[in-house]
C-alpha cells in the first residue's frame, strides 16, 4: 500500500495562517466519533477526545472558503498493543457517504521506533475521477483518561491513486509508552490505548480542491488547454489566451490571407496556428513557432517583457498585415477609443483641444481605492490661474481648466493598472501592492464628453484579469478569464487551466494586506499577487465580440494535417530507433576504393559511389539470421564469407578484432554489440571472403592466437591513388620481409620491384616498417593495415599522401559583388564567372590559392584578388590578410561556429568569397577604410558607404572622397540631372553628435575607438548651409532619439534648422518631412527640447506627446508599452516637473521653438555644450528598428518580421 507522509509529529496548519475557527455546519453521525488534531502536549484541561463535537469545533479547523459537507468520528480501542502485528487496520466506518478505516503501524512504517497512523478512504464503487476531500485529525489517548491525548491534523484529496494519508512519524514509541511527568498518565497503559479519527468531509464544487495535478488534463476537466512556457513567456501566454477568447479578434486573425506565408517568418500565420491548436489540441500548445516569427532568439524567450508593450507591438504588426484585406481596420474597431486633451478658458469662449486615439489606458492605483476612483483621477481637471494662467490666442492670459475627457470607449477596453512607480524615499522603482477594487460591471458614461454617442449604455462587463505575482525584480503572470458570457471563470496559468470561483476573481486579487483572523497583535500579511491588467467588454456589444465562429482557413487545416502526419512519421521513426540497430558492413569492394585511413569511413564522409551495406535490423535478430539476410541482399552464398566484429581502438582507429563464428552465431545483434562495443549505437562488421587457401573450419573456429589477419593497401604514385589490395594472414614469429613477395603479387608488380612498407598506426601517424623485425616484435595484430609503395626517392611518400588526405577539403570560390560605394572594387559590367571548386589541402599556401584562382578568372595579377570568409548565413565577413604564413585554412570560418556539409566524395565543403580589385592588396594595406553613413532628404534615405582614404592626412580627403561617392550614387539613381551637393559632416558616438567636422582634423583623430561613425548629411531647404549656423537668421539644433531617459539614446541623430518667428506647427511639419516616419510612428512620438549638455529631463520642456505618464515594469530591464515608452528612474523622479513643463500639444499655434529655447538658455546655466551646437531636440520613442551598428543601444520588445 502506498502510504504518504504528512506533517510528521507537528501541528499541521494547512491554511498557512489563514485558518479560522468554524462552528458546526453539519450533523455528526450518531454511530461514529470524529475529531481533528492540533498537536503537542499531553494533558488538555477541559477537553477530551470523547467530547467529539467540541473537539472537532476546536481542533479540526477548515481553511477559508472551504465548506463542510459532512462530519463524523470513530474511536478504536486497542487492548493488546504488544501483540499487534506490524500493520493493523481498524473496522470500517462511514462519514459523508464514504467508507473509511484507520491504518496503524505500531512499530513504524519505514521509520524505526515510531508510531505511524493513516486514514484510508475506501470507495464503494471505483469510477474514473473518483475522489473525496476531507480535513481530518488522528488522535491517540489514554482509555481511562481521554483528556490525555496526542493528535495531528491535516487535509487531503483522497483518490484511487492516493487512498491513504496521514503521519509516518505520528509519535515516538517511547513517548507513547512513558508518562511525561509524575502527575500524568502515559497514552499506552497496560497495553491499552484509544485511537480516534475526527473527520470533516468538505465540498469540492470546482473539482480541483487540493488537487496535485498529476496526470491532470485541462481539456478533459475544463474544455480548454493552456500554453507552454518557454522560460519567461507567461506574460505572453496570459495575453494570448485573452485575445483568443475575444472571438471577433480571433475571427479577424483567421481571415488574414497567409496561404503563401512562412510560419517561421509570418506572425499572422503563426498566431493562426496557435489559435487553431487552442481550439482542437488536447495537450498544451507550444508557442515557439510564434516567438520565432517575431525574430526572437531563445534568449529573448527567457526575458520577461511587459504585457502592455507586447500587446501593442503585436497589434501594430497585425494591423499592418491586415491592410488592404477584408479585415482591414479590425484591430482598431475592437480596441481603439478616442480621448480629448483640452484647455478651456473660464471667462472667455476659447478652447484649445486635441483628439487622440488610444488602444489601452494606464490608470493609477496608488491613492485610488476603486477602478472608478482611477478613472476620476485620470479625468481630473486642473485649474490654471494666478501665475499659471493660459496664453489664449487673441485673449491674452486667461484662467482656464485643463484636463482629459473621453470621446469614446472601444468594444474591448484594456486597462493597465500602474502597479510600478518610482519611490522618492527609496530612490528606486517599487511595486504598488495597495488594495484596488474593480467591479464585475462598470458604467463609464460619466467619463464621456457631452458630445459622445449615448444611444446605447456605456456599461462594461469584466471579461479578464491578468495577474502579476511577485515583486519588481521577478514574478509570474497568469490570467483569469471568462471565455463566454456565462459567469464561469477559469485560471489560465501557462499549460494548466483550472476552474475558479467567481468570488476568487475579485477579492483574491484586489491586492492590499491580508488580515489573519484571530491573529491578535500580529501585522497583516503582505500580498504580492494582484491584478495588473483588466479587460472589459461593452455589454451592449458582448454578443458580437464573444459570439459567432469564423471557419478555420482551409490552408491552415491542410498545414496542420501535414504537420500531424509528419509528427506521426517521426514518432514511428523514434519507435523504430528503440527496437532496431544500424548494421554497417564493409567488404573488399569498398576497401579497394577507399582513399583514406582504416578500411572505410562509417559516417557521412563515405562517398556515395562507394557506399557500404547499411540497414536497420531488429535488435533481437540472431546473428545467423542476419548473415542469411546479408547474403541474400549481396548475392552471395551464406558459407562463402564470414563476418568480423570491428571495434574502436584507443588510437582512434576502427579495426577488425575477431571473426563471429561458432557459438557467437546464436547471439542477437544487440548482444554482439553490447559484448564488444556497448557505447556504440551501431554494429560495424567486415566481410572476409572465403578463398581457396581458407581452412576447412573457416566458419566454425577462430584463427589461432599466433595467426593474425592484416589488410594491405598499395599507393600508386603514378596515379596518385591509394587502393586496398586484400588481406593476408601472418604468423607472429614470421619476419615482415617474408610477405613482400605476396604484397607484390596482390598489387600486380613484378617480382623484382623494390617496395617500402608502412604501418597505419593512427590518423596522424604513419610509420615506415622495419622489415627485419618479426610481426610480434613489430606489434602487428589482427586488423592492422600495412601500406606499401614502389621505392622511389623522388616520389611522394605514403605519410605525405595521408597528411594531404587528412586535410583535404573542397572549397567553392564565389564572387563577391562589390558595392557601388567601394571605390577600390571593380565596377565594370563584366559578368563574374560561376563558382569555382578547388579540392586541396587546407595547408595550401595563400599565394598558391590566389595564383590558381587568378588563372581561372583571367586575371594577370593574383594580388588584385581579395578573399573573404563567409558567415553561416552566406554573408561575407572580414577580409583575409595576406601574410607569409597564410594558407587556405585562414580563409575558412572558425570551426566553432559552423558545421560544414559534406560533398558527394565525403569531403568537407566550404565557401570562400573573392573580389577583384583595381589596386593590389599591398597598396590597400596602406589605406584606411572609413564607413560613412550618407543621409539624404529624409532620415529614411540612408546609405552606408565604404570610403578608402590614406591613413595619414586630414579629414578633408575623406570629405572629398565621400562627396565623389555620393555624387556617383545619385547620378546612378537619377541620371545626369544632379545639382551640386551641399554636405555636412559630423562624428556620431553612442547615437549623439560628438564632433562637427570642418576638414582640418587629422585622420588619426576620428573613429579611433570603434564606437563612433561618420555621417554625411545632405543640406536641403530644411537644413540650411553650414555658414548659417551662427547667424541671426537661423540656428541649428541637434535632433536625437531616446528611450526612457536622455542617456538612453538610439538611432541616428541629425542637424535641424530652427527659424525665428516660426510657430511650432510649421516647425513640426518640416521635422516630419525630415524624419520620414509613418503615421503610426509619429502618433507615438514624444518631443522635448532643451539646451545642449543637459542630462536630465527635468531640465527640458515637453513640446508634444506624453513622456511622463509611465511607470517601470516588473522586471528591471524589461520594456514597457503604451502610446509612448517609459523612461528611467530619473525621469520618473521628475514626472511632476515634466507634467508642469508639458505643452500637451495644445499650444502648437502659438509656440515658437526659437523663443522657447532662448528662454530656457537664460534659465538653465549649469550645463556646458559638448559640441558646437547650442540646443537639442529629443524624440522619445522605442527603437523598433534595432539597428545593429556595434554602438550602444537599448533592448526593446520588437517583432522584426
Amino acid at each position: 500500500m502506498d502510504i504518504k507522509r504528512e506533517g510528521e509529529n507537528e501541528q499541521a496548519n494547512p491554511a498557512g495562517g489563514e485558518m479560522t475557527p468554524r462552528s458546526d455546519s453539519g450533523t455528526p453521525q450518531t454511530s461514529l466519533k470524529g475529531t481533528d488534531d492540533t498537536a503537542g502536549t499531553r494533558k488538555y484541561s477541559g477537553l477530551s477526545t470523547l467530547e467529539e463535537d467540541d473537539f472537532i469545533n476546536t481542533n479540526v479547523i477548515l481553511q477559508s472558503r472551504v465548506e463542510e459537507d459532512a462530519r463524523g468520528y470513530f474511536h478504536w480501542d486497542i487492548d493488546n498493543w504488544t501483540q499487534l502485528p506490524d500493520r493493523v487496520i481498524s473496522k470500517t466506518f462511514s462519514v459523508g457517504g464514504y467508507d473509511w478505516d484507520i491504518l496503524l503501524f505500531p512499530r513504524g512504517n519505514q521509520a524505526a521506533e515510531k508510531v505511524s497512523l493513516y486514514l484510508e478512504a475506501k470507495p464503494r464503487e471505483v469510477v474514473d475521477g473518483w475522489h473525496v476531500c476531507a480535513t481530518f485529525g488522528l488522535a491517540m489517548s489514554n482509555t481511562e483518561d481521554p483528556s490525555t491525548f496526542k493528535h495531528s491534523l491535516t487535509h487531503h484529496r483522497f483518490t484511487a491513486e492516493e487512498a491513504d494519508w496521514g503521519f509516518t512519524q505520528f509519535a515516538e514509541l517511547r513517548d507513547v509508552m512513558a508518562a511525561p511527568d509524575s502527575e500524568s498518565r502515559p497514552l499506552l497503559e497496560r497495553g491499552q490505548v484509544r485511537i480516534s479519527a475526527f473527520l470533516r468531509v468538505v465540498k469540492d464544487p470546482l473539482g480541483v480542491l487540493w488537487h496535485n495535478f498529476h496526470n491532470y488534463s485541462s481539456r478533459k476537466h475544463t474544455g480548454y488547454v493552456g500554453l507552454r512556457n518557454q522560460g519567461a513567456t507567461c506574460y505572453m501566454n496570459s495575453l494570448l489566451q485573452s485575445l483568443y477568447f475575444t472571438t471577433e479578434f480571433r475571427n479577424a486573425v483567421y481571415q488574414i490571407p497567409t496561404e503563401n506565408d512562412d510560419p517561421k517568418k509570418s506572425v499572422a500565420l503563426a498566431l493562426q496556428r496557435v489559435f487553431y491548436n487552442l481550439q482542437g489540441s488536447d495537450d498544451p500548445v507550444d508557442t515557439t513557432e510564434l516567438t520565432k516569427s517575431f525574430g526572437w532568439d531563445s534568449l529573448e524567450s527567457f526575458m520577461q517583457h511587459d504585457v502592455q508593450e507586447f500587446n501593442r507591438v503585436l497589434q501594430d504588426n497585425l494591423e499592418t498585415k491586415m491592410k488592404g484585406t477584408v479585415v482591414d481596420g479590425a484591430v482598431a474597431r475592437l480596441f481603439e477609443g478616442k480621448m480629448k486633451s483640452y484647455i478651456r478658458c473660464v471667462d472667455v469662449e476659447y478652447e484649445s483641444s486635441r483628439v487622440e486615439n488610444y488602444y489601452d489606458i494606464s490608470l493609477n492605483v496608488k491613492g485610488c481605492a476603486t477602478l472608478r476612483d482611477s478613472f476620476a483621477n485620470y479625468c481630473e481637471v486642473e485649474t490654471l490661474d494666478g501665475e499659471n494662467k493660459y496664453q489664449a490666442e487673441g485673449f491674452g492670459l486667461q484662467a482656464a481648466r485643463k484636463g482629459v475627457i473621453f470621446e469614446s470607449f472601444p468594444p474591448v477596453l484594456q486597462l493597465q493598472l500602474k502597479r510600478f512607480e518610482y519611490d522618492f524615499q527609496r530612490d528606486a522603482m517599487v511595486k504598488i501592492n495597495d488594495r484596488h477594487e474593480f467591479p464585475p460591471t462598470i458604467d463609464l458614461g460619466d467619463f464621456l464628453s457631452e458630445d459622445a454617442d449615448r444611444s446605447q449604455p456605456w456599461t462594461y462587463v469584466l471579461h479578464g484579469v491578468l495577474v502579476h505575482s511577485g515583486d519588481l525584480h521577478s514574478g509570474h503572470y497568469f490570467g483569469l478569464l471568462r471565455p463566454t458570457i456565462e459567469d464561469v471563470w477559469y485560471r489560465f496559468d501557462d499549460d494548466r487551466v483550472v476552474p475558479v470561483a467567481p468570488g476568487e476573481v475579485f477579492e483574491e486579487y484586489y491586492g492590499g494586506d491580508l488580515a489573519v483572523p484571530g491573529a491578535r497583535g500580529r501585522p497583516a500579511v503582505k500580498r504580492f499577487t494582484n491584478a495588473y491588467m483588466l479587460v472589459y467588454i461593452r455589454e451592449a456589444l458582448r454578443d458580437d465580440v464573444l459570439g459567432g465562429e469564423a471557419p478555420v482557413p482551409a490552408h491552415l487545416l491542410r498545414r496542420v494535417q501535414e504537420d500531424r502526419a509528419e509528427e506521426e512519421r517521426r514518432q514511428r521513426e523514434r519507435e523504430e530507433l528503440a527496437t532496431t540497430v544500424p548494421v554497417k558492413v564493409v567488404s573488399d569492394a569498398q576497401f579497394s576504393r577507399h582513399q583514406a585511413f582504416d578500411l572505410s569511413y562509417f559516417d557521412q564522409r563515405q562517398p556515395a559511389d562507394n557506399a557500404l551495406f547499411v540497414e536497420r535490423m531488429p535488435r533481437d535478430m540472431p546473428l545467423r539470421a542476419f548473415i542469411a539476410h546479408y547474403a541474400a541482399r549481396t548475392g552471395q552464398a551464406p558459407d562463402s564469407f564470414r563476418l568480423w566484429i570491428m571495434v574502436g581502438r584507443v588510437n582512434k582507429t576502427v579495426r577488425c578484432e575477431a571473426p563471429l563464428v561458432g557459438a557467437t552465431m546464436d547471439l542477437t545483434l544487440a548482444q554482439v554489440l553490447e559484448n564488444r562495443m556497448p557505447r556504440w549505437t551501431e554494429l560495424r562488421l567486415y566481410c572476409e571472403p572465403r578463398t581457396a587457401t581458407s581452412p576447412a573450419d573457416f566458419l566454425e573456429n577462430k584463427p589461432s592466437s599466433r595467426l593474425s589477419m592484416v589488410h594491405a593497401k598499395f599507393f600508386d604514385t603514378a596515379l596518385y591513388q591509394m587502393r586496398g589490395v586484400g588481406s593476408l594472414y601472418v604468423q607472429a614469429d614470421q619476419h615482415v620481409r617474408d610477405i613482400i613477395p605476396e604484397l607484390r603479387a596482390l598489387a600486380g608488380l613484378s617480382p623484382q620491384t623494390p617496395i617500402t612498407l608502412y604501418e597505419e598506426v593512427k590518423p596522424a601517424l604513419v610509420e615506415e616498417m622495419n622489415t627485419a623485425l618479426t610481426f610480434q616484435s613489430a606489434e602487428i595484430q589482427s586488423g592492422d593495415i600495412i601500406c606499401f609503395q614502389i621505392t622511389d626517392a623522388d616520389a611522394l611518400r605514403v605519410p605525405a599522401f595521408f597528411d594531404e588526405v587528412q586535410h583535404r577539403i573542397s572549397v567553392r570560390f564565389v564572387p563577391r559583388t562589390p558595392r557601388a560605394d567601394e571605390e577600390y572594387g571593380s565596377t565594370g559590367s563584366t559578368p563574374e564567372p560561376a563558382p569555382l571548386v578547388l579540392t586541396a589541402s587546407s595547408k595550401t599556401p595563400y599565394d598558391q590559392v590566389a595564383q590558381w584562382l587568378a588563372e581561372r578568372v583571367d586575371m594577370h595579377d593574383p594580388l588584385k584578388l581579395r578573399f573573404y570568409t563567409v558567415s553561416p548565413t552566406g554573408q561575407p565577413r572580414q577580409a583575409v590578410r595576406r601574410t607569409p604564413t597564410a594558407a587556405l585554412a585562414d580563409m575558412l570560418p572558425n570551426a566553432m561556429f559552423i558545421q560544414p556539409a559534406l560533398n558527394s566524395e565525403g569531403l568537407q565543403e566550404f565557401t570562400v568569397m573573392y573580389e577583384r580589385l583595381e589596386v593590389d592588396i599591398v597598396q590597400i594595406e596602406s589605406m584606411r577604410s572609413i564607413r560613412v553613413t550618407y543621409v539624404g532628404r529624409t532620415m529614411r534615405d540612408e546609405t552606408v558607404l565604404d570610403v578608402l582614404v590614406p591613413k595619414a592626412g586630414s579629414v578633408k580627403a575623406l570629405m572629398e572622397a565621400t562627396y565623389a561617392k555620393v555624387d556617383q550614387l545619385l547620378r546612378a539613381q537619377r541620371g545626369a540631372d544632379v545639382q551640386p551637393l551641399s554636405l555636412r559632416y559630423y562624428e556620431v558616438g553612442c547615437h549623439r553628435i560628438t564632433n562637427i567636422l570642418t576638414g582640418d582634423e587629422l585622420m588619426s583623430s576620428i573613429c579611433t575607438t570603434g564606437l563612433t561613425e561618420i555621417v554625411a548629411e545632405l543640406c536641403t531647404s530644411d537644413m540650411l548651409p553650414t555658414s548659417a549656423i551662427d547667424t541671426d537668421s537661423s540656428r541649428h539644433v541637434e535632433v536625437f532619439h531616446f528611450y526612457r531617459g536622455l542617456t538612453h539614446a538610439h538611432s541616428l541623430p541629425f542637424m535641424f534648422a530652427i527659424l525665428p518667428n516660426e510657430v511650432w506647427s510649421d516647425t513640426w511639419e518640416r521635422l516630419q518631412r525630415k524624419l520620414g516616419m509613418s503615421e503610426m510612428e509619429l502618433k507615438n512620438l514624444g518631443v522635448v527640447c532643451g539646451p545642449q549638455g543637459v542630462l536630465h529631463l527635468r531640465q527640458c520642456r515637453v513640446i508634444q506627446g506624453s513622456v511622463s505618464d509611465r511607470t517601470e515594469s516588473p522586471v528591471v530591464d524589461q520594456t514597457r508599452a503604451s502610446n509612448t515608452p517609459p523612461m528611467d528612474a530619473d525621469t520618473e523622479a521628475n514626472a511632476s516637473v515634466m507634467s508642469d513643463n508639458s505643452m500637451n500639444g495644445v499650444e502648437s499655434d502659438t509656440l515658437c521653438l526659437w523663443d522657447l529655447l532662448q528662454q530656457m538658455k537664460n534659465d538653465v546655466t549649469d550645463v556646458i555644450p559638448e559640441v558646437g551646437i547650442a540646443d537639442i531636440l529629443a524624440l522619445h520613442h522605442v527603437d523598433r528598428s534595432s539597428r545593429h551598428r556595434n554602438l550602444h543601444h537599448e533592448r526593446a520588445i520588437r517583432i522584426l518580421n
